[in-house]
């Protein structure tokens, strides 16, 4: 974007270049200073009708480039029948009264008639205007235009080159170059103009370019030259013996042969030199893109840094593992990202090498200085002039994490195993050990008075283990159901759960006060919510406080600060002090002789609440306690 924006200010200066000398040339026509003709012709050599073509091409130039198509064009167009109709004079000799249309001259400089611009002059104003339409009419640069501003080029920087070498002579060469100085400045800015403006898109290159221009341009020369030698030859053919006329056109012809084919060959050389390098230089950038788009696009960070240690670049997902801006990163030394803290070796960094090594655990600071376990991976890179290191790094926190969880979850799975073995095994064989028992009494005659008590007991180890095996059950249903969610009138699940409980609950009453609007709906999975409400509020009913002579139970439901937040508080035991770390674990009972259960209703109540996005937890009271169960709340109402 930057090149393109140089290139069309440059366009607009040399197109403004014409338009200035084209009006500074009228204005001295109109003024007619005879003094100045007659000190300096050479200024008057511009025609006015040159000059006025120059501003009308250059002002085509500037707006073609200011995005002003139309209004180029018919610039240019108009330029373009002028300038041919004064070639067709030359062409043809004839005159179509046209020279002195817009103005007299008062002074006559070389040899055409007053007021008749030169012929190398339209025939240059006719390529530059159709090159300028052929830019309008295809909306874009091509090929073509830069042959036809190519030709007006030689031409101009022929006649440039003529004034350099002789200025008093240069207006009496033949009539390819038989050009004003400012008529072929004027041309030069202009087709230098439209040959480099936007060039690259076509795949030139302008160094390439300007070289060919150069070496056509040389060519032209020697072909101006040489025939200009045979023409001042001829002129003095009667001075000089024949045979030296005829030896000294054959060693110029030989010189100028010999001299441009090898000039032909070192520009052929130098342009598939040059092609051969753009390509490669092509396929670079796009490996350089290729390999630019992997880095920036992966998930890894990304680093490279010197054998000091500085950084030399890093990828947006470095930015985001250390919260940095990349231009904070680069520059600073490594070990202000990775500190020699924890593993002693560390301390022992003394060159970059000991950074080298795949699959490295460290630890690495953010910005804001807070720690994470990152993988990293060095390699050494041996450049020849230099030594960089180039490095892969990846956050091992949520892997750490996940190990954490599998861990954690295989010494439930062991305690679950374990504990669940021993509670299943106790009724069966507290049940078989009482079923020998009846059959000793049957044998030895005992009433059905005596048997009864002896089968209560055999009940009772079956309940327990029927409670237990529901728990287990609920406990897998809990981790393995997969349920869509779907909304829940909080105010009606809670009032339905209470009823159901009290007529399971061994005829306890307690007094439930429920403040839960009836409007309160959350959409979660239903089966664990439910699960949620029923060991919250089973455990309030079944552990109540029998010193109280009211027992009571709060349930309050709302939204605080975007949470759904639900507390069941009660006046019953509570929990001793000293046992909160244990209460939400599996198979923990704190009064196993005032109720029965299996030790995993808080826990499938924490499970259920994580699996929910939640959390649930335990305050002491005075007398009783509350559990408070907090979810997230968008989707509650």
């Amino acid at each position: 974007m930057l090149k393109e924006h140089r290139a069309r200010r440059s366009g607009l200066l040399t197109g403004g270049a014409g338009i200035v000398v084209g009006i500074a040339v009228m204005t001295l026509w109109l003024v007619q200073p005879h003094d100045l003709a007659a000190a300096a012709p050479i200024v008057f050599a511009m025609q006015f009708n040159t000059a006025l073509c120059f501003v009308f091409s250059g002002s085509a130039v500037c707006l073609l480039l200011a995005g002003a198509p139309r209004l180029s064009l018919g610039l240019a167009g108009l330029t373009t029948l002028f300038a041919a109709a004064m070639l067709t004079q030359h062409v043809f000799a004839i005159d179509l009264h046209i020279d002195q249309m817009l103005l007299k001259p008062f002074v006559a400089v070389g040899t055409s008639p007053p007021g008749r611009m030169a012929a190398n002059a339209a025939l240059c104003f006719v390529l530059i205007n159709s090159a300028i339409m052929l830019s309008v009419l295809l909306g874009r640069t091509s090929t073509v235009r830069i042959v036809l501003a190519a030709l007006v080029f030689m031409i101009a920087t022929s006649a440039l080159l003529g004034y350099l070498l002789s200025i008093s002579t240069a207006h009496d060469w033949l009539p390819m170059v038989r050009m004003s100085p400012q008529t072929a400045f004027c041309f030069f800015c202009l087709s230098a103009g439209l040959i480099f403006i936007d060039i690259e898109r076509l795949g030139y290159h302008p160094p390439v370019v300007a070289a060919a221009l150069a070496a056509a341009t040389y060519l032209l020369l020697l072909i101006i030259t040489y025939v200009e030698m045979v023409r001042q030859e001829v002129l003095f053919s009667q001075e000089l013996p024949a045979g030296e006329q005829s030896n000294a056109r054959s060693t110029l012809l030989a010189v100028l042969l010999l001299s441009g084919a090898v000039y032909a060959c070192l520009i052929v050389y130098a342009f598939r030199s040059a092609e051969k390098s753009r390509k490669m230089a092509a396929q670079l950038a796009e490996s350089q893109k290729r390999l630019a788009a992997i880095i920036d696009t992966a998930a890894d960070g990304f680093i490279t840094f010197d054998r000091n240690g500085a950084l030399l670049s890093v990828n947006p997902a470095c930015e985001s593992l250390f919260d940095y801006p990349a231009d904070e990163m680069v520059r600073q030394n490594i070990r202000a990202f990775f500190p020699p803290d924890g593993d002693p070796q560390d301390h022992a960094v003394a060159t970059m090498d000991d950074f080298a090594g795949a699959g490295r655990e460290r630890d690495a600071r953010r910005k804001d200085g807070s720690r994470f376990t990152a993988d990293l991976s060095v390699t050494r890179i041996d450049l020849g002039h230099q030594v960089i290191y180039s490095g892969i790094i990846r956050d091992m926190s949520e892997r750490k994490a996940y190990e954490r969880d599998i861990l954690d979850a295989n010494a439930e799975l062991e305690e679950f195993s374990y504990r669940t073995s021993h509670d299943l095994r106790a009724p069966i064989a507290s049940s078989l050990g009482l079923m020998s028992v009846v059959e000793d009494m049957i044998r030895q005659g005992a009433g059905l008075a005596d048997i009864r008590p002896v089968l209560a007991r055999i009940d009772q180890s079956f309940r327990k283990l029927d409670h237990l095996i529901q728990n287990i059950i609920v406990l897998t249903r809990t981790k393995m159901l997969d349920e869509p969610e779907s909304p829940i009138p909080v105010a009606r699940t809670v009032r339905e759960t209470i009823e159901r409980l009290r007529q399971t609950n061994g005829g306890r009453v307690s007094t439930v006060y429920v403040d839960i609007a009836d409007t309160v709906v959350l959409r979660r999975k239903a089966s664990r919510f439910q699960t949620i409400i029923d060991n919250l509020l089973s455990n309030a009913l079944k552990f109540q406080n029998p010193a109280e002579p009211v027992p009571e139970i709060f349930v309050h439901a709302a939204s605080v600060k975007g949470r759904f937040v639900l507390s069941v508080a009660d006046n019953g035991l509570g929990i001793p002090p000293g046992t909160e770390p244990q209460l939400f674990q599996m198979f923990k009972r704190f009064h196993p002789q005032h109720a029965p259960g299996s030790g995993l209703g808080l826990y499938i109540l924490r499970k259920s609440a994580e699996h929910l996005g939640g959390t649930v937890t335990y305050r002491r009271q005075d007398r009783g306690s509350i559990f408070t169960v907090t979810l997230p709340e968008e989707n509650a109402r």
